[in-house]
């Protein structure tokens, strides 16, 4: 088999998660019949703002051979186990868990939905199928003491430093032959059947490729600015452009304690993310700068925060909601931000490109015929996209707020996708199962939209009418084995202690 090139522009988390997932399955120790090579800049700064995910990462790292615990020590890592949402149904500090744990599945899942839907509604639902709820209120890790790497009762994903990460993996890559020029593209040549044939460099070199892939984010060098494939907006299903961040070191202020889970905190004009690593905390607010201007928003994300943020310096990006009109044009791919952009209020970003690895590594192209494979890539890629979109939509949808004009206007009918209204109104009839979903290639399942309907306080017509109300009931199962993980669990700051050498902080510092 002839030896093909694939040339990566641009690096960051996009960049080397492509190179060293696809050279770990596409070559092995005896043949290697890919050649990847990575093109960074030197002079353009990463995003690097992504710094959660979900626990499809177990899958990339396992793949990769990478030890858990290094890979932990080396990006700052904690464990997250789900996301708590505060005050996005009223600003009256009501929260609830969207875990990844479900205790209660099939039939008796079925029922204990009916009865909690039927109750007083005076538990949370999550806390009433799943154990990690409590038990991250509790700050316990996932992890027994003798659980082994990615071995764990509980699923989990991670919280990471995304430029750490990037880091990783390009040390990663490199000492498994990826070869790495860090250097600015200036030109990208084209042959004369419509492919990119080259891209030369700051410095020259004619960097050829049969395979050419665009990892440069937002500017999206080649397939957006030379191949001229359009840009799809979607900003009228989630209006917020802006985000300002701030990192707060331990040595700064330490809280007291890393949350096993992201904080997500619904404010006027948008919400803040809240995360928790090794050493510092991350902090943004994702906002609409059609309701609130760059000041006004970083005030309120330092107000947030507290007086310990005043000399902090803080960051604000732009960004456009949407997607490449296709992902795989000729012998070019967009991977990354150069592809599409939803906010990163369900961590998608990381998934995003880890999926979109994986699949053009399952339609790698080792002939020149790439039609085929770019036509089922770009359907596949369409439908991920669309089901990251639609589930995040549904949150702004469902929110009752009216304290301010975001909130209100995020309600209008106009500003909820078709997909979701028409899941909505099937809802009422019926709770969410595997048969309401078409996109075999989904990251939300009925599960997910489950969590966050009920923890929205979505109102199904068969259950709404009920004047009387039960108390709300946690099944024994779900009881039991919140008692046991109280016992068995290791807490979170002390499983970093212990397994990572995490330092110890004084609180309030």
């Amino acid at each position: 088999m002839t030896l093909k090139h694939v040339t990566i522009v641009g690096g960051g988390s996009a960049g080397w998660i492509t190179a060293a997932y696809m050279n770990a399955v596409l070559n092995n120790d005896t043949q290697k019949t890919v050649e990847f090579t990575v093109i960074e800049s030197p002079t353009r700064p990463r995003i690097s703002v992504g710094e959660a995910t979900v626990p499809t990462i177990s899958h990339l790292l396992q793949t990769l051979k990478i030890d858990e615990n290094d890979f932990m020590g080396g990006t700052g890592a904690t464990f997250k186990q789900g996301i708590k949402f505060v005050n996005w149904l009223k600003q009256d500090d009501h929260t609830y868990y969207h875990p990844f744990d479900r205790r209660e599945t099939g039939a008796t899942g079925y029922r204990a939905t009916r009865d909690w839907l039927k109750s007083d509604r005076s538990i949370p639902f999550a806390e009433t199928v799943s154990v990690q709820p409590r038990l991250c209120d509790m700050n316990y890790s996932p992890k027994l003491a003798e659980s082994g790497r990615y071995e764990s009762p509980l699923t989990y994903a991670y919280h990471l430093d995304a430029e750490r990460f990037a880091d990783y993996l390009c040390t990663y890559a490199k000492s498994n032959g990826v070869r790495h020029i860090e250097e600015d593209v200036v030109e990208v040549t084209m042959a004369e059947d419509d492919r990119i044939s080259a891209v030369i460099t700051s410095s020259g070199k004619a960097i050829k490729a049969d395979l050419f892939i665009d990892c440069t984010g937002f500017s999206s060098l080649l397939i957006g600015k030379k191949l001229g494939v359009g840009f799809k907006d979607y900003s009228q299903w989630l209006l917020c452009d802006r985000a300002v961040t701030m990192q707060i070191p331990y040595e700064h202020h330490y809280p007291g304690q890393i949350r096993p889970y992201t904080l997500s905190t619904a404010l006027s004009a948008g919400w803040v993310w809240d995360i928790g690593l090794q050493d510092r905390r991350g902090v943004g607010y994702v906002y609409a700068s059609a309701f609130l201007d760059d000041t006004s928003a970083e005030q309120a994300l330092r107000e947030y925060e507290g007086k310990h943020s005043a000399d902090i310096s803080c960051r604000t990006l732009k960004f456009s909601v949407g997607r490449r009109e296709q992902f795989w044009v000729s012998n070019c791919v967009a991977i990354g931000l150069s592809a599409a952009f939803v906010e990163p209020l369900e961590s998608t970003g990381i998934n995003m490109i880890e999926f979109a690895a994986i699949t053009l590594a399952e339609h790698f192209p080792y002939n020149n015929d790439f039609k085929p494979l770019a036509a089922r890539y770009n359907k596949i890629m369409s439908n991920r996209f669309n089901d990251a979109l639609s589930f995040i939509n549904l949150h702004y949808c469902l929110s009752q707020r009216s304290d301010s004009a975001f909130w209100k206007e995020v309600q209008c009918q106009e500003h909820i996708m078709e997909t979701v209204q028409e899941r909505l109104d099937l809802w009422q009839l019926k709770r969410p199962s595997e048969a309401d979903f078409d996109n075999h290639f989904i990251l939300f399942n009925h599960i997910n939209y489950e969590y966050i309907l009920n923890g929205m306080n979505f109102m199904m017509s068969e259950t709404g009418d009920h004047n009387i109300r039960p108390a709300t009931v946690v099944p024994e199962v779900v009881l039991k084995n919140i008692e046991l993980g109280a016992t068995h669990l290791i807490p979170h700051d002390t499983w970093l202690q212990q397994n990572l050498g995490m330092k110890q902080y004084p609180t309030g510092k």
